[in-house]
Parts: C-alpha cells; sequence; structure tokens
C-alpha cells in the first residue's frame, strides 16, 4: 500500500517498458535465466514452501481447504460470483496502471457486454514484474500501480483477494521476491481469516506458489507453477491430488474446474519439444481421474489474445497476456492445433475459428486481428531508432569486423595485387594498377580486396565466422536445420555486406572532412595553428570509428531490423520482433461470471493506454477520501468485448468415464 498519495513528479520518474534489446539488459537476462535453469532445480522453492507447510496426513485436509470461499461474505448463498484473471503484467507502469484500474473499478460498462460487476477475486497468471523480480521493480512496476488504482481505504473497506502464479520472470530470483510479496499469509496461523498482507485493497492470502480455490456451486479453479516448465515437484502434486480427493469425497455434485498455468504449451507443434506439456498432462490428469470436468484453461505468458476451442470436450483453452507487458503478435497464430494428453484416447482438434458471428458463421477468436497484427509488424523496420544502444553495439562489432581493412593505399594495392593473380590471373592488368588503388573505383577492388583481408588477417576470419555460427544458432527455426542454417546465413551475409559498404563509404568521409576543414581554415589560420598532415591523419584515425559506432550503428540496427520483419511475416522471430516496438496497446484481460451450471468469461479490451504525460491525480470527495484510483486518464475508459461472452455449460463438457478413471488409479498405485 502507498504511504502516501504520489504526485505527477512521482508518476513521471514511473519506469517506462523494458527495453529488451539493451546490451546490458540482454547480457544480464541470458545470464540471470541461465543460472536459474542451472540451479532453480537444486533450491526449488516450492519444496521449501511445503517442507514449512509440512506433509502429514492430518496437515494436508487443514491445508486443501485453506482458499474455502463458500461461507465467505460476499461469497455465500450467492446464485452469481465474478472473478478477474489478468496476465503478465509490471512492465510499464501506464499499461499496468491502465488494466489495474480497470479491474479494480466497481463495475465496468463494457461496449458490447454491458455493466459488468468487478471481481472479488483476481487472479494473477503469471510474470507480474518484468524484467527481473528485484525489490525495485516489484514495487515500482507492480505493487505501485496495483495499489493506486486500488488504495486501501479505512472508510470503504475493499473486500477483494488476490491470488498470483509465478512465470519464467518471477522465478529469475528462485521465486525469493515473489514469495516475499504474495506468500507472507503462510507465518500467519491457519483458521486466522485476516491478514496484514495486502496490495493496497486487495488481500494476499496464498501460502505457496500454487493454490486451489474452492468457490460454491462445486466450482474450483487451481493455479499449478511449472517453474520454468519444469516437471511439477512432489509436494504440488501430493497437494492437488489431495485436493482432488477433497472434490471428489464432497458427493454435493460434479466438480467444474478452471485451471490457470502459466504458459500455453498448446501453442507448440511438436509434442517432442513441449517442456511444458508434461505439467498440463499432470495437473488435468489428477482432476480428470476424480471425476472432475475441466471447463477452461487460461494462460498468460504471450501478450496477446487467443481462444482454441476443443469441440469435442467443449473446452476453451484462452490465451490473455496483455495485462501491461509488450503486445506480442497474433498473425503467428495458426487455425489450427492438437491438444494431447495422457490417458486421453486421441489427439483432440483446437480450432482458432470458434468466435460466433450474427450470421451463424465463425471467425478467429484472437485480438486484434491476425490481419491489423501483420500491419503492425511493418513498424518494425524503424528498430535502430526504438533500440539505439543495441544498434551502436553492432555498429562496434562492425568497426571490429572491417579492422582488417584498413590500411594505406599501398597496402591495399599489394594485397588487391595477391588475391587478383591468385583468383583471376586473366585479369592481371600491371599497367592499371601501378598507381594508387582507389577501393571506390571498381567493383573488383572492392570484391578483391575484402575478400584477401579475410585471408591475410586469420583474426579477422575467425570473428567472422563466430559471427556466423552466432546468427544461425540465433535462427528461429526449431527441428529444421537446413532452413536454420539459411536463415541465419542470409541474416551473417547481410551484414557483413553492410559492414563492408559502411567502411569504404565512412573510410572515404573520415578522411575527406579533415581535408575540407583544412582547406577552409588553413588559409585563414595563425601560424602555428595550421593544421599538419599527421593531426589530419589523427583526426581521421579517430573520425572513423565514431562514424562507424554511431551513424553505422543505424544502418547496422537497419538490417537486424529488416531481418526480424522479414521473419515475422513467416512467424519466426515474433516475439523478439514486436518487443523491439514495445507496443503499449491493445491491453486486456479477462471476467468470468460463475453461476451454479454457467461459466461465462467476458475477454474485456482496452485498445489504447494514455502516455506518461495525460494521466491526472483524481480529485478527493467533499470530505477529503479518496474513493477510486489516485489517477484518472484524460478522458474516461472505453472497454470493448474483444471476443463474444464465452458461454461454458458444464454439462455439456466431457469427463473421463469411470472406467478410464479406475484403470489410470491403478496404474499411478502401480508406480508409486
Amino acid at each position: 500500500m502507498a504511504s502516501s498519495r504520489p504526485s505527477l513528479k512521482d508518476i513521471v520518474a514511473k519506469p517506462h517498458m523494458v527495453n529488451w534489446f539493451d546490451p546490458r539488459r540482454l547480457a544480464e537476462t541470458g545470464l540471470r535465466d541461465m543460472i536459474t535453469r542451472v540451479f532453480g532445480q537444486y533450491a526449488d522453492q516450492r519444496m521449501m514452501q511445503a517442507t514449512i507447510d509440512g506433509f502429514t496426513p492430518q496437515f494436508m485436509q487443514d491445508v486443501v481447504k485453506r482458499y474455502d470461499y463458500q461461507n465467505e461474505p460476499g461469497f455465500e448463498g450467492r446464485e452469481t460470483i465474478w472473478i478477474d484473471y489478468a496476465a503478465d503484467t509490471g512492465d510499464g507502469f501506464d499499461s499496468t496502471f491502465a488494466i489495474a484500474s480497470l479491474i479494480a473499478a466497481d463495475s465496468l460498462d463494457v461496449e458490447g457486454a454491458g455493466k459488468l460487476p468487478g471481481g472479488k477475486i483476481l487472479i494473477l497468471g503469471g510474470d507480474q514484474v518484468y524484467p527481473f523480480p528485484t525489490r525495485w521493480d516489484y514495487q515500482n512496476r507492480f505493487i505501485d500501480p496495483f495499489a493506486y488504482a486500488l488504495p486501501g481505504n479505512p472508510i470503504k473497506e475493499h473486500k477483494r483477494d488476490m491470488y498470483a502464479l509465478p512465470g519464467n520472470h518471477d522465478w529469475y530470483d528462485g521465486l525469493n521476491s515473489f514469495d516475499n510479496v504474495f506468500c507472507k499469509s503462510r507465518f500467519v496461523p491457519d483458521g486466522v481469516k485476516t491478514t496484514d498482507n495486502r496490495i493496497g485493497g486487495w488481500r494476499c492470502p496464498q501460502h505457496r506458489s500454487y493454490w486451489s480455490i474452492r468457490l460454491p456451486h462445486d466450482w474450483w479453479i487451481w493455479g499449478a507453477d511449472i517453474q520454468l516448465s519444469q516437471y511439477l515437484d512432489a509436494g504440488q502434486v501430493l497437494y492437488f491430488r489431495r485436493v482432488a480427493k477433497e472434490m471428489a469425497s464432497l458427493k454435493t455434485g460434479t466438480a467444474k474446474l478452471i485451471m490457470c498455468i502459466a504458459e500455453p504449451s498448446w501453442y507448440q507443434g511438436n509434442r517432442g519439444e513441449r517442456a511444458g506439456e508434461s505439467n498440463l498432462d499432470s495437473v488435468i490428469n489428477i482432476a480428470l481421474d476424480e471425476g472432475a470436468k475441466v471447463c477452461a484453461i487460461l494462460t498468460g505468458d504471450v501478450h496477446h489474445y487467443s481462444r482454441y476451442q476443443a469441440k469435442d470436450l467443449g473446452l476453451n483453452l484462452i490465451t490473455a497476456g496483455g495485462g501491461g507487458a509488450y503486445f506480442s503478435p497474433t498473425h503467428p497464430l495458426k487455425d489450427k492445433l492438437e491438444l494431447e494428453f495422457a490417458g486421453a484416447e486421441r489427439p483432440y482438434d483446437l480450432t482458432l475459428f470458434c468466435k460466433r458471428q450474427p450470421d451463424g458463421t465463425e471467425t478467429e477468436a484472437c485480438w486484434p486481428p491476425r490481419t491489423q497484427s501483420r500491419r503492425l509488424s511493418f513498424r518494425i523496420l524503424g528498430f535502430p531508432i526504438r533500440n539505439y544502444g543495441f544498434s551502436v553495439a553492432l555498429g562496434v562489432i562492425y568497426w571490429l569486423m572491417v579492422w582488417g581493412l584498413s590500411g594505406t593505399e599501398v597496402e591495399y594495392k599489394k594485397q588487391t595485387h595477391a588475391i587478383r593473380d591468385w583468383f583471376f590471373p586473366t585479369l592481371a592488368n600491371p599497367d592499371v594498377y601501378e598507381a594508387p588503388i582507389n577501393p571506390l573505383t571498381s567493383f573488383w577492388d572492392y570484391v578483391l580486396v575484402t575478400l584477401n583481408a579475410g585471408v591475410a588477417n586469420p583474426i579477422l576470419g575467425l570473428v567472422t565466422m563466430a559471427i556466423l555460427f552466432v546468427l544461425i544458432g540465433y535462427a528461429d527455426s526449431p527441428g529444421k536445420p537446413v532452413r536454420k542454417f539459411l536463415m541465419g546465413f542470409a541474416h551473417w551475409a547481410g551484414h557483413l555486406t553492410m559492414a563492408v559498404l559502411l567502411y569504404f563509404l565512412l573510410r572515404g568521409l573520415s578522411e575527406s572532412i579533415p581535408l575540407r576543414v583544412g582547406e577552409i581554415y588553413n588559409p585563414i589560420a595563425p601560424e602555428g595553428w595550421k593544421m599538419t598532415p599527421e593531426f589530419m591523419r589523427f583526426v581521421h584515425y579517430l573520425l572513423f570509428p565514431l562514424l562507424m559506432w554511431f551513424i553505422g550503428g543505424l544502418f547496422a540496427g537497419a538490417v537486424w531490423g529488416t531481418y526480424l520483419t522479414i521473419s515475422s511475416f513467416f512467424r519466426r522471430h515474433c516475439d523478439e520482433a514486436f518487443s523491439s516496438m514495445r507496443i503499449t496497446d491493445f491491453r486486456h484481460f479477462l471476467r468470468l461470471k460463475i453461476e451454479p451450471d454457467k461459466l461465462t468469461i467476458y475477454p474485456i479490451g482496452l485498445k489504447n493506454v494514455p502516455s506518461r504525460g495525460q494521466w491526472r491525480l483524481a480529485d478527493l470527495d467533499r470530505d477529503g477520501v479518496l474513493m477510486g484510483p489516485e489517477l484518472v486518464p484524460p478522458k474516461p475508459f472505453k472497454p470493448v468485448l474483444i471476443d463474444e461472452p464465452i458461454v461454458i455449460d458444464p454439462n455439456k463438457v466431457r469427463g473421463r468415464d469411470p472406467l478410464t478413471r479406475q484403470v489410470r488409479k491403478l496404474e499411478v498405485a502401480s508406480n508409486q
């Protein structure tokens, strides 16, 4: 909770969206990711949480009943329960606060859906903060935006709860910051309903990084922690199995389940490549084996909205990662996918074309439409301007690449003679090459000098080949080595060609500038202050790298941006390409209406987010009390329905037949 009202100066100082192509950030992200993946499995925070809780059967009975809202005030006796879901928050302050303020409102007037009450529980689906889960980033990118959107108010008590799942970015410090922000209730004795762990007007009652929420009318919400796509830990598996047995033992009706997981593993085509698939398999099978019906699967991780439907199962798989992070494109989405999990008799078809139109036809259920997403790809060409630091770093690499081309005109002549006579002996013409060679007068001069530089300078050749191998490794074409090589080679060839062209262009420019300045300056300069040839040569040697770094870098960035743009049209490198643009628009979240025998999901979108200087401090009421968000936009928000209301009838959702459940229980028992 914020200790006092923020000022506009405080808001201006809040972080903008993360520049993912900042060289320092790239290096730190790669290092953190490597360390987390290598050592995370040896220091699994989930096991520590479970160990502190305990594993005794009696204690586990109490643990699985922690988040039971059947008799909670505001839930007891109600026929309708409202829940909100958002994911991938905590990037730029503006986009995160915009979504948080929509969620915090008592009700929303949504174009296409009417007036919808605010959710009593907010589910956060992963990656609460970017780029790293430091204390500063959590405070400024996540806690403050949500606290400003729903301030804790002693007069108007907001009885709302918040549950969070960790994504890969939350795991980059081994889950320590996530545990400190969300899981402090673990130190409150069970049975005590109050907790001091709050973010603004939201309570954070969870004890672990995973949870199971019981709602009235046999509805449940499960949140699983997949820890960087690794296997579910033993404590988590034990927890969900006990919850599933509790669900089956109630005998009040069939348990209806909404599953939350941190990544959409169904996006990936080859099952063998899906590191996270086993997690979805495991947690779904735990529920299905005890007779529950999985009515919807919600996830984030990819920062757009899409919905695939398994019509044979009556199951909707919804990606809603628009809580605040940069926009991810929708045009890479495929029309059809397959869903397969252990125990299923066959793979099930998933279709993106499940949004019903008034005329009865079905269109793609994604936002924005794929055609609009594809048009946005052209903005990637602005890469060198938006990511100037990365472009300068490429300029430095270019400078190192062309180092072997530097030298005097005489050296060029010798190099050209050597390579020309070796490759093209019939072209030898001593009359042409007696005079010093200007590399820009002949295409062959350009080609021959370049080739000879790599032969004459082994270090330059090794550096250039190392860059080739790096770009081949960077190419996004999993499972197709030939295509991967061609993509990397084309990218490398583009950079090599641009580097050489820039060398000849900027070398001539760095020579001509001091000469032209000397021609103007020397006639009017006093004796002793004239520009000598030695000084002009020094200026040339100093000016060339500066031109290559800061001007040549723009051209280097243009090559990189062109590569990303072309790749994006072929559904490759889409995440890197769109992260470079840091688009704040197309924010969204889900509002769930839960009734005894029906689940309705309203996907709510906000197309445009105010820029930093447009926010204004909200006015206090007559008693000097703030009754809403701390900040207001220049114009009232106009949230819209970005998909049809998704109505799910649990009676039409397929569960697992009793015989299959019995067989699977025997298999599980035999493997233990």
